[in-house]
């Protein structure tokens, strides 16, 4: 802390050598936007310091509640960025929210109370002229996809679509208490993701009024109700400013309770260059942050969809945190984890912790290449700790993988196959190396169904999972197996539903022969499996390769025969690896470990603290 004092003091000399300085203090009571931004005489709003900035100034915010949308009105330059410094760090908050009063209960038994609403969260308009107010737009996500947050005494609230279904919750709810169970429209929607819950409410957005019902029954005019009033708390979104920002750089702030739509940000830092430090972001509807250049030392958490980070080009993100997030039941198969991002290229993820997000705890789709996961804790995500999908050049180097994909459930639409602790996709030219997996749902697995064709940068590809490297990890204790090949193509056999196109499988047999190219052998693509360290214990499997829906898949339970079969694994061991104490989660190896014989392994493995 103190060094981080040091950093802060040193930079704040930098900045007043470059450009000015100007105060922003809302609890001051000379405050106002009138002022001239002084010590003395600070503005009262963080925007009104936006709008006056040029390259090379700082603002400097003293501690407060600033319910407001900071608008960047320009960009810094080069030696000379703009910033915004919370002084002291996370003494500033940044609300999308704000108090309600005046609720007054409706006719009936039900203890619903009501408010005038005049915000209307809308993300698209349709073609008959109508408003999208939930997104994606369709029927499944009428409700999870809205903006719509309220909260009660620092409680989240679970939202309805309408004031009849908060009636029928309500008397569930309380059939429930006077039975002395627990409330079965509180709980969250996903099993141990997202909660405690305060209540539950709904907004007729059509007749501007907003329900709420509290779990206890009483009058929210006695708690402090606060409302999402804003969907953006800094910067500007693409669509409001395509070019973004460059050379804005932003510390110490908390950012929390923005109307947030699934794939949207509250906080902007799109453009290039950008730095967001000791940051966090918290508790957003839908999406948490988007930044083009650093973000350091930030924490990202509870947000209803995906938190988000630095993302784009030649960016970094190094010492963060993401947990909790896309808490909401959204389709896991279109969007989902702490973190995801695509058409990225040339960055960099160092000591960052994934760990109790819905969805991948880290996921790379859709031509993200030249990127380095390195140091990282991925732990306890619903579903794969890191997935990289239609993705190449990615380095995954040192990192632990424990318990992902086991113990939370979601929903069905996301298959039960191929979850793993690192999952590649129809991804190529990736390093996994000197990685510890444990107690994940599969360890490494690698998902085939290709080829998924992409247009790039570098021309069309189809993608596969080809020359990829694996060695040097330990993969023990994983629940299915501890290395899977889920190749679901012809190499394999024919599939289930092939039997209604072909009469035998002699007919799909001679199909194949006028089309290799869906014989697709994992052998053949230049792949490099070994060195690695295996221990399932009873009950847990060693190998799988190929789908077991097709005939041709083969499961392993020897290593000599993998290695004999398949060609995989020639210098590979089957041991116990002897952690220090997996049971408190301390994976470091004891000195007589048979992996650090072999290489494998995490060197100083990442903590969880």
């Amino acid at each position: 802390m103190r060094t981080l004092k040091l950093f802060g003091l040193l930079l704040l000399f930098v900045l007043q050598i470059l450009g000015k300085v100007y105060y922003v203090d809302n609890q001051n009571p000379q405050a106002s936007d009138d002022n001239p931004g002084t010590l003395q005489l600070p503005f009262k709003t963080i925007d009104k310091a936006a709008q006056v900035v040029e390259p090379g100034d700082i603002v400097i915010v003293k501690p407060g509640i600033y319910r407001e949308h900071i608008k960047l009105a320009r960009s810094g330059k080069p030696g000379a960025p703009i910033s915004f410094i919370a002084e002291p760090p996370h003494s500033v908050i940044v609300s999308g929210a704000d108090i309600v009063k005046g609720w007054r209960k409706i006719e009936g038994k039900e203890p619903i109370y009501a408010v005038k609403w005049e915000h209307r969260f809308v993300i698209n308009v349709r073609p008959d002229g109508s408003l999208v107010e939930h997104h994606p737009d369709d029927e499944e996500h009428k409700l999870w996809g809205r903006a719509e947050l309220v909260l009660v005494d620092g409680k989240l609230c679970l939202p309805a679509l309408t004031v009849d279904d908060l009636r029928k919750a309500w008397n569930l709810h309380r059939e429930a208490i006077q039975k002395g169970e627990a409330s079965p429209v509180l709980k969250p929607p996903l099993p141990n993701l997202g909660g405690p819950f305060a209540g539950m409410f709904c907004a007729d957005t059509k007749n501007k009024i907003l329900y709420l019902w509290l779990a206890d029954g009483s009058d929210p005019e006695s708690h402090q109700v606060e409302c999402a009033t804003r969907g953006e708390l800094f910067g500007l979104s693409p669509w409001e400013n395509p070019q973004g920002v460059q050379f804005v750089y932003v510390r110490g702030f908390i950012f929390r309770h923005a109307a947030t739509f699934p794939q949207r940000a509250a906080v902007w830092l799109q453009g290039a260059n950008n730095i967001l430090e000791d940051c966090i972001i918290e508790e957003m509807a839908g999406g948490g942050v988007m930044v083009n250049g650093t973000m350091r030392r930030c924490i990202i958490r509870r947000c209803g969809h995906t938190g988000g980070g630095a993302m784009g080009e030649n960016f970094l993100n190094e010492d963060d945190i993401w947990e909790e997030n896309c808490w909401k039941p959204i389709n896991r198969g279109w969007d989902a984890g702490g973190f995801k991002l695509a058409l990225a290229k040339n960055g960099i993820f160092r000591n960052c912790v994934f760990r109790h997000n819905g969805g991948p705890g880290l996921w790379f789709d859709i031509d993200v290449k030249d990127v380095v996961v390195t140091n990282c804790l991925f732990y306890e995500n619903e579903h794969h700790g890191l997935f990289i999908e239609i993705s190449r050049k990615i380095t995954v180097l040192n990192n632990l993988f424990i318990r992902n994909g086991v113990g939370i459930v979601g929903k069905v639409e996301w298959p039960d196959w191929c979850i793993a602790g690192l999952t590649i996709a129809e991804s190529q030219d990736c390093l996994v190396a000197r990685n510890t997996f444990y107690g994940n749902k599969d360890g490494i697995a690698f998902r085939e169904q290709g080829p998924r064709l992409l247009n790039t940068e570098d021309g069309e590809i189809a993608f596969h999972n080809k020359s990829n490297i694996v060695v040097k990890n330990i993969l023990a204790n994983n629940k299915g197996y501890q290395l899977a090949l889920w190749y679901d193509n012809a190499f394999f056999g024919w599939h289930p539903a092939e039997k209604e196109k072909f009469k035998d499988e002699s007919s799909y047999e001679a199909y194949l022969k006028n089309h290799p190219e869906l014989i697709f052998n994992p052998r053949e693509q230049e792949m490099t499996i070994d060195y690695n360290l295996y221990y399932p214990e009873k009950g847990e499997k060693l190998i799988l390769y190929g789908v077991p829906w097709r005939p041709k898949y083969k499961e392993f339970q020897n290593l000599e025969n993998w290695s004999r079969e398949i060609g995989f694994d020639s210098h590979s061991i089957f041991a116990n690896p002897l952690f220090l104490n997996p049971q408190d989660d301390d994976f470091r190896l004891k000195p007589t470990s048979p992996a650090l014989k072999l290489g494998a392994g995490c060197i100083h493995p990442p903590t969880f603290k």
